[in-house]
């Protein structure tokens, strides 16, 4: 992978992309970025659990809605309130080296809010997520990425037992919508590529 390739791809296709050699460094520029007053919406992605985004952004006063913040009362209106924040932070499942950002939900809760809604969006991701293009990667999510978030999440899918999508109907299917983002959307006014020098998540 040529690293400045693929930031010159990013920020000619309108994203704002920044490397990093490693986590600190950027989860204090994420924490530096983010106003202290604004709301901050959160899907259930292990990158930015690795790096306690959620934690440290509740600690410096921010309203943080993820699965290990939020009250218990709000617990069930969690994606509503993620996907109509101020900003949102996600992983992707890939990232290809022309600059599309390659995602496969099953409930679609992060995928919506990455195409619609919130204004500012800031992707964390490991170089293990960079693909050298689209076909590799959905690949690279079907037969990596989703299987292990299958066996994580105890669904009863083909793919959490064999490690390999097999295109499935299963009820427990996790591969149920798909979003490639090319530009940010028209309603989107920031969208931020955090790259990292390490492996992260899935």
């Amino acid at each position: 992978m040529q690293t400045e390739k693929l930031m010159d791809n990013l920020k000619r296709k309108g994203f704002n992309p920044y490397f990093f050699e490693d986590k600190d460094s950027a989860v204090k520029f994420v924490l530096d970025l983010i106003p202290e007053k604004a709301s901050v919406g959160f899907g259930g992605s292990m990158t930015v659990k690795e790096l306690a985004l959620d934690f440290a952004l509740a600690k410096k006063g921010n309203t943080v809605y993820s699965y290990d913040t939020i009250s218990p009362e709000l617990k069930g209106r969690l994606h509503q309130l993620a996907g109509s924040s101020d900003w949102y932070i996600s992983s992707t499942n890939a990232l290809t080296e022309g600059g599309d950002f390659v995602n496969i939900d099953g409930t679609a809760n992060r995928i919506s809010a990455l195409a619609y809604g919130v204004k500012n969006i800031i992707y964390v991701l490991g170089v293990n997520k960079i693909s050298p293009d689209l076909e590799c990667a959905i690949e690279r999510v079907r037969n990596i990425a989703c299987p292990l978030n299958a066996r994580r999440l105890n669904k009863n899918t083909p793919c959490a037992s064999t490690g390999e999508c097999c295109y499935c109907d299963s009820d427990d299917c996790i591969c149920n919508a798909t979003l490639i983002s090319h530009h940010p959307t028209r309603l989107q006014e920031n969208v931020y590529a955090i790259i990292i020098n390490e492996n992260l998540g899935y």
